[in-house]
């Protein structure tokens, strides 16, 4: 049994595939020293939020396993979203994560006390916590963003954002709008088109969509799975240097670019025969621009009889349906908000204070954030994030940046315990050197090249804080360890 204090030598902020990862490190490497804080009353972040009917990984789901955990029991190769959260829950099990976890805990104020080399934590309820090391596994998927449309509190009808699906909700003979075609709204479209009376898809910029390679997994397959881990590892690995491979269509004009274009060119003629809707679901951009999209179902789900693609941007909302710009009148029962999350602001999720009571997260909503690897911040010691800034990938399963981190994380915890009596503060031209480095290799990929506006490009300053420029192995190979010549080693005086 965990014993119940208020001091841990690590506290973990957050219990998704993060938080959870990590706990089960500490665990693996004999740290038991640590308490994970969630808000909600379940485990599962994104996954537990995100429960529309169609959620599912859109990446092979034997990647979207952690590597010391292999799971044998897929049912597809893309996995629904509830095997993915039985997968958590299989985990906590296991591992025996419960008496390490707080459920219902929403964290207000994180304070460093420079005095003690500690970090003061206080939730909702007040209730306070210390621990020398605090690691924040709170994603950039979990505070849904809505568009700055006029009227949008004013439609009398359902209106409910695609993270917060109202399960209840009849659509039989109603008339339903969707805004946005991001990845969320490409898989609900087909699950519910035949439902509505009529659907009308209000589309800002068409997406770039390939074929989505989600064949079923057979009883003998799953067998062979359990029966020898050695194949799974290999099948594991030749997914994961397939995708790697892809992922260098972050630079324009390159061969992997040119290769998804044409694939997903091929895909649309081949799936969408009426040349004006084919004009309309055609973008204009660069592919990799903005994320690119896996569906064997949209191009279908568009082209059905009581289905409207929308192209003109709203111009507003009204209490019964939507105006466009052309000035058009849709009539609405319903309204879904399938656009997406607030990925590049954080003073929403907690204050965060440091040395010299420095505010990080409102910072951050001003400036764009910016973590070393992704991780750590000058006058935050003994702070890391977990996939924090510019460690997003846009290419392959966000489990391998994780991973990278947790070892960096244990290697922290490490040369913590050798010294008792201080903390880690990260210098700050240490910090600028790599954000400098790193920004000048994203302004020339596709981000900034490809003609588009993307939720990766963002802030006051319009740069991209989200995504890793280099490949997974660099930078499992760059945070490997911690090197101490990156920190100040600050004593405490006692």
């Amino acid at each position: 049994m965990l014993k119940i204090n208020n001091s841990f030598d690590t506290i973990i902020i957050g219990a998704g595939f993060a938080g959870i990862g990590m706990a089960i490190r500490l665990k693996q490497n004999g740290y038991n020293s640590f308490l994970i804080l969630e808000r909600n009353d379940k485990i599962g972040g994104t996954w537990r939020d995100n429960n529309y009917p169609g959620c599912a990984c859109d990446i092979p789901s034997f990647l979207y396993s952690y590597s010391f955990e292999l799971n044998p029991d897929w049912s597809n190769l893309c996995a629904p979203h509830d095997e993915i959260l039985d997968y958590l829950n299989y985990c906590v099990k296991k591992y025996e994560l419960k008496n390490h976890l707080r459920t219902n805990t929403l964290v207000k104020d994180v304070k460093f006390d420079e005095k003690v080399g500690k970090w003061n934590i206080t939730d909702s309820n007040n209730k306070s916590l210390e621990a020398r090391l605090v690691l924040a596994g709170v994603g950039g998927l979990n505070e849904p963003s809505y568009p700055k449309i006029k009227g949008i509190n004013i439609f009398k009808g359902e209106s409910f954002h695609s993270s917060n699906w109202k399960h209840d909700y009849k659509f039989e003979g109603k008339r339903v709008g969707i805004i946005g075609t991001g990845a969320s709204s490409i898989q609900i479209i087909p699950h519910i088109a035949d439902l509505p009376k009529k659907m009308t898809i209000f589309q800002r910029t068409a997406p770039w969509i390939s074929p989505r390679q989600n064949n079923e997994i057979s009883n003998e397959g799953k067998e062979r799975f359990k029966k020898y881990p050695l194949y799974n590892w290999l099948w594991r690995e030749f997914i994961y240097w397939t995708l790697e491979l892809r992922g260098m269509f972050k630079y324009k004009n390159s061969f992997a670019a040119k290769a998804l274009k044409k694939e997903s060119i091929k895909f649309l003629n081949k799936s969408v025969k009426d040349p004006d809707l084919r004009k309309k679901l055609t973008p204009n951009y660069e592919i990799g621009c903005k994320r690119i999209l896996y569906s064997n179902l949209y191009y279908e789900a568009v082209q059905k009889e009581n289905v409207e693609l929308v192209t003109e941007n709203i111009e507003e909302i009204t209490e019964k349906g939507i105006i466009d710009l052309d000035r058009n009148f849709h009539e609405l029962d319903a309204i879904i908000y399938g656009t997406g999350f607030k990925t590049a602001q954080f003073s929403h999720m907690f204050n965060l204070e440091g040395i010299n009571n420095r505010k990080l997260f409102e910072e951050w909503d001003i400036n764009g954030g910016e973590a070393y690897y992704g991780m750590a911040s000058n006058d935050m010691p003994n702070f890391l994030f977990l996939v924090g800034p510019n460690s997003g990938l846009s290419h392959t399963s966000i489990i391998h940046v994780m991973e990278s981190q947790y070892n960096y994380a244990l290697d922290y915890l490490k040369k913590l315990k050798k010294r008792p009596n201080s903390f880690l503060n990260l210098k700050h031209e240490v910090l600028k050197k790599f954000n400098d480095k790193i920004q000048k290799k994203l302004s020339k990929m596709i981000w900034y090249t490809g003609g588009c506006r993307s939720w990766y490009i963002s802030g006051v300053k319009k740069k991209n804080v989200t995504i890793w420029p280099g490949t997974t192995i660099s930078y499992r190979f760059r945070t490997r360890k911690v090197n101490l010549s990156d920190y100040h080693i600050v004593i405490i005086k006692r």
